[in-house]
């Protein structure tokens, strides 16, 4: 059986992690980026480290998408989406676009740019690059694929046996609504990791900061609600169940953040904001936190708290200096 010929737009930490974990698997994978980074990628290769293992992987190396390329697969950061789309829509031939960003807006600019629909892969898992040609793979979740239109969906088979390589796939008909349930999660777990330079587990042990996102993430619902946005239950992250109990007493929230993010092995994992900010780079914050400011300022339901975050992190993208616990506690107060 002939493989598929897989495309990798993007070496940041998903990016290279699909290609690292491809490669050593025997795909027929090219690492598609920038000009001035295709010698020194080719000279170093990717290597990788975590829970897949230390291993280290050579794969093609390119500034275009190959010729007859099966699958495009964009990674990079929502607001350099469109750019690249523009830099690759000439060699991208017959390839099927699947867009792997953060937040609910790559449908949209994919559409926009080259009018093609893309199929989605929403990866519910973290992995971190820190330094150009590593990796490390820090938690196992699942990734979601879905696409819009019917017409890609014969697509999906062989996307999740290619997905499958990198953790535990769920294919959905509902893709928009996973779109919104990982963000309000992701939103929160971005914020408090970006706001405070802290891993995870010290976030929500520290009983200011679990507290700030418990009550962001009553916002965010509340501000979906409002949108009339129908979110979806998806393994691992209950989101409807989760929602209801979020309108109980406050310390039901905290004790379900400590369940789940509480653990030793959660200090490994670095937001990809934070990643940004240690990086000297400009977060997705517009398209994280700053979805539930636009579904604000559309429904009307308040969202103080997502405004607040914007504000913050654009302040740290600038000075890198990361806000206290009493600096946190002002933004719930």
């Amino acid at each position: 059986m002939t493989k598929s010929k897989i495309a990798v737009i993007g070496a940041g930490a998903i990016g290279n992690l699909l290609a690292a974990l491809w490669a050593r698997a025997g795909e027929d994978v090219t690492l598609v980026v920038r000009p001035n980074r295709v010698e020194t990628l080719r000279a170093s290769g990717l290597r990788a480290s975590g829970i897949a293992g230390d291993f280290h992987v050579t794969p093609k190396v390119a500034a275009e998408i190959p010729p007859d390329t099966d699958f495009a697969v964009f990674t990079m950061k929502t607001q350099d989406l469109a750019e690249a789309i523009r830099a690759q829509k000439a060699s991208l031939g017959k390839a099927t676009i699947v867009t792997a960003q953060n937040g609910v807006r790559a449908r949209e600019i994919v559409l926009a740019e080259c009018g093609r629909e893309p199929a989605s892969a929403i990866l519910l898992l973290n992995s971190s690059s820190l330094a150009p040609g590593e990796v490390r793979y820090n938690r196992e979740g699942v990734t979601v694929l879905g696409a819009a239109a019917p017409e890609l969906r014969s697509k999906l088979s062989e996307l999740k046996r290619l997905f499958a390589m990198v953790a535990s796939v769920f294919v959905t008909d509902e893709i928009e609504g996973a779109m919104w349930s990982k963000l309000v999660i992701n939103a929160m777990t971005n914020s408090m990791n970006a706001l405070t330079g802290k891993p995870l587990n010290e976030c929500v042990n520290d009983r200011v900061i679990v507290q700030f996102g418990v009550a962001q993430l009553k916002e965010s619902f509340g501000v979906v609600r409002a949108a009339g946005i129908s979110l979806i239950n998806m393994p691992g992250a209950p989101m409807k169940l989760f929602s209801r109990a979020l309108m109980l007493p406050a310390f039901v929230g905290r004790m379900i953040l400590r369940k789940n993010l509480g653990s030793s092995d959660q200090a490994s994992i670095m937001t990809s904001t934070l990643q940004s900010i240690l990086r000297k780079q400009p977060t997705e914050i517009d398209y994280l936190n700053g979805e539930f400011v636009r579904l604000s300022d559309r429904t009307g339901y308040p969202a103080p708290i997502n405004r607040a975050v914007v504000e913050n992190i654009r302040r740290i993208e600038q000075t890198g200096k990361f806000l206290s616990r009493e600096e946190i506690a002002e933004i719930i107060r």
